[in-house]
């Protein structure tokens, strides 16, 4: 059967139009791949920040630290008190023995001995006070060391399982990354230069979102109304611009 001329013609305006639409939905496609490739590296950019000890770990070790440091401070003084407190006694016993041993005869001498045992109780006085605090504050200091570590311990278990889902994900979304890449390049080796072309400059123009749904004669990127040459044009697979965001149009 042979094939007229008028029909060669309608034929060869078919393919046109089937490409010239094939083109369309390849954009399309791209654009998908594109949007699945940026909305993985957002979330790969955010699971790398999400792996650095969080505000709140910090001040809870900065807590556990601090009440650690407080009880060590106040344990040594309590020690140290108790040192001093136990070299006032023994001197103090050293001079009472002396005083009551009868070999201290000089009446100054007897008098400066009790002069140096009534200042060493009143020394002693003062440090078992200051002792009293130290035990106070230790007291404090421990319950508030130990509720400090319990909460730094209960965090730091979390933020470690945290860690690990994170790990897994991380390595899950390069290894999507690197897929969606490679189905990236399958599809632009499937556009032509001309229609990748169109893409890139819409792209520049209406930002990362450069192919778009028409639908009843609407942008569905800027929702404008499309004038009806142009929804003629793409219906019959042109490759057209929205007039008022400039993406490309793709009738559905």
């Amino acid at each position: 059967m042979e094939i007229s001329h008028s029909d060669a013609t309608w034929l060869h305006w078919l393919v046109l139009q089937f490409e010239a639409m094939s083109q369309v939905d390849l954009l399309y496609r791209l654009q998908q791949i594109d949007d699945d490739i940026r909305s993985a590296k957002e979330r790969l950019k955010k699971v790398i920040q999400l792996q650095k000890e969080s505000e709140a770990l910090l001040v809870a070790r900065k807590r556990a630290e601090k009440a650690a440091s407080e009880l060590q401070m106040w344990q040594t003084r309590q020690n140290e008190l108790n040192l001093e407190i136990k070299g006032l006694n023994d001197k103090a016993k050293r001079s009472e023995n002396r005083l009551y041993s009868g070999t201290v005869t000089n009446p100054k001498e007897l008098t400066d001995l009790q002069q140096e045992i009534d200042s060493l109780a009143r020394r002693r006085s003062h440090l078992e006070d200051d002792l009293l605090e130290a035990m106070i504050m230790v007291e404090d200091s421990q319950e508030e060391s130990s509720l400090a570590t319990g909460s730094l311990k209960k965090m730091q278990s979390d933020w470690d399982q945290d860690q690990l889902d994170l790990q897994v994900e991380q390595v899950e979304l390069i290894s999507g990354i690197q897929e969606l890449t490679r189905l990236r390049q399958q599809q632009v080796e499937k556009i032509s230069p001309a229609s990748l072309a169109a893409y890139e400059n819409a792209i520049r123009r209406a930002g990362i979102t450069a192919v778009v749904h028409m639908s009843n004669g609407r942008c569905r990127g800027c929702q404008v109304t499309v004038p009806a040459n142009l929804v003629k044009a793409a219906d019959e697979g042109q490759l057209v611009n929205c007039d008022s965001c400039g993406r490309i149009l793709c009738p559905i």
